[in-house]
């Protein structure tokens, strides 16, 4: 086995190695506020169509692919006439 591969390994961390990953940890989210900071955007809601009640008005939906259809249904475990079957919080 190379040195290389050995870096990725499971070890115990060290304190040095811990201050180094604080310290690099706090640099990398300071370089990275301090961008997010400069970004300009108007705040607000992602949908132009959510109401006052925030629920989003209904709409005829997009058009897609003729077989996007036909391949999720044969890529579902289990499916009813025109739905999904899945089992409600089973990945818990």
């Amino acid at each position: 086995m190379s040195k290389e591969s050995n870096d990725f390994m499971y070890h115990k961390v060290s304190e040095k190695e811990r201050e180094q990953i604080k310290k690099d940890s706090k640099k990398l989210l300071d370089e990275f506020s301090s961008k997010l900071e400069r970004i300009k955007t108007k705040e607000g809601h992602f949908f132009s169509s959510v109401s006052e009640d925030g629920l989003r008005d209904e709409g005829k939906g997009w058009e897609s692919d003729g077989d996007f259809r036909d391949v999720m249904f044969c890529n579902a475990p289990n499916s009813d006439e025109d739905s999904i079957v899945a089992e409600k919080g089973g990945w818990k």
